[in-house]
């Protein structure tokens, strides 16, 4: 009989196999994808608001919602050319990345709510990271 203390370790190693690599994969890509066009396109579109609220000039605030939206179409592109690991740790390390930039910039919010939904749209990107790591660590072996 297995000690107790193994018994969890177990339950977990065995959650981790029925999570299908690929198919998380696929999905993290996707909806990063349209995570990345829905808020750059907001970012662009609101640009000269954002910067009353945030120390930032509304030119470079567009110019970084052109960019996400551009990225989104690159996750794109990754998702349909690239293998699968390849795209996954790509747009990882780019998230985490962005997450750290995203944090920084809440620093020059004016206000406790700016700052709270800049930080969280961080979250959200460090969230897209993990999910992106989980599908890395549960696809087969090449």
């Amino acid at each position: 009989m297995e000690p107790a203390a193994d018994r969890p370790r177990r339950r977990i190693g065995m959650t981790m196999l029925r999570i299908d690599g690929e198919r998380l994969g696929r999905w993290s890509l996707r909806l990063d994808a349209a995570y990345c066009a829905v808020l750059g396109l907001a970012v662009a579109l609101f640009a000269g608001r954002i910067a009353e609220d945030v120390a930032l000039p509304a030119p470079l605030i567009a110019a970084t919602g052109i960019a996400v939206v551009a990225w989104a179409g690159g996750v794109l592109w990754m998702l349909a050319r690239l293998p699968l690991r390849a795209a996954l740790r790509l747009v990882m390390i780019v998230n985490v990345l962005a997450a750290v930039a995203v944090g920084f910039a809440s620093a020059t919010a004016a206000t406790l709510l700016i700052v709270l939904a800049v930080v969280a749209v961080a979250v959200d990107i460090a969230l897209f990271a993990a999910s992106q790591a989980l599908a890395l660590r549960t696809l087969p072996a090449r």
